[in-house]
């Protein structure tokens, strides 16, 4: 369908689809200045490792040796273990409703500050439907993060002397407005409008075409059942249908009425010959 149809048929059904219009406009006027807005704070944090003592330090302070050192991030070889423990433990379910019991929002990210590198520098992005309370959501997943990092090192008992540290780098600060968010559910109104006019239009369009062949299909069964013509009367001859065509000068009228007259004239017995 070509668009100057289907701008034909809008007009056409303009009625039908003019509430719809209006309905979607002020439903796109309502989420771009009423509804609800979503802030983001963030916060990055750089994974310290520790300073364990060296071999000589060990030598010249034998207390050194008896300290638990067994923290089994510190003879991974991979040096984003640990910021990927950190990442799966944080977007656990746990995390989630520890986030809602304290009245906070539950939308956030924790993912490594960059692609490149060795991997230290996690970021934690929270949401919430307040500046407040995206900056509230982004210190309780900083606290958290800096809890969880001391317990999962702490597996074996390793003294804190050897355990990785959390230093917050950079925010929370000032929480800002995601206007990508509200120009996605702006996008997602005026699309759904959208669809809702043309199936509106469609249906209208649907129910005309419906009425149309009903009629169509019942104009011929009432010529069918309508009264029969009737023949038209033949005049006889010397009637006065006869003389009125001989008067009128119709040249019809005597070619015609000998034809008829011929064709209506029975023989009739003499009475002398029958007796």
């Amino acid at each position: 369908m070509d668009p100057i149809s289907v701008i034909k048929t809008l007009w056409r059904h303009k009625w039908v689809a003019m509430p719809v219009v209006l309905l979607t406009i002020a439903a796109c006027v309502y989420v771009m200045f009423f509804a609800q807005r979503s802030y983001q704070a963030s916060m990055t944090y750089a994974l310290i490792t520790p300073k364990v003592p060296t071999a000589v330090e060990l030598e010249a302070s034998p207390q050194l040796a008896k300290v638990n050192g067994d923290n089994p991030y510190l003879r991974s070889p991979d040096s984003t273990l640990l910021s990927q423990v950190l990442i799966t433990k944080l977007g656990a379910q746990e995390t989630l409703e520890s986030l809602q019991d304290q009245g906070l929002g539950t939308e956030y990210t924790v993912a490594q500050a960059s692609s490149f590198g060795s991997g230290m520098l996690l970021e934690l992005s929270a949401s919430g439907t307040s500046p407040e309370q995206a900056v509230d959501t982004a210190v309780a997943l900083g606290n958290r993060l800096t809890s969880t990092l001391r317990d999962v090192q702490k597996i074996n008992g390793a003294d804190e002397s050897y355990l990785f540290s959390a230093l917050p780098v950079d925010g929370p600060g000032q929480a800002e407005e995601i206007f990508s968010s509200r120009l996605r559910t702006l996008i997602i109104v005026a699309v759904a409008g959208a669809v809702l006019v043309f199936g509106a239009v469609s249906i209208a369009r649907s129910l005309e075409l419906a009425a149309a062949r009903r009629r169509i299909k019942d104009k011929p069964a009432k010529h069918a059942g309508g009264p029969e013509m009737e023949a038209p009367e033949v005049p006889r001859p010397g009637s006065g249908t006869e003389r009125g065509m001989e008067a009128s000068g119709d040249p019809r009228s005597h070619d015609d009425l000998s034809l008829l007259g011929g064709s209506f004239r029975v023989p009739v017995p003499d009475r002398e010959q029958r007796t």
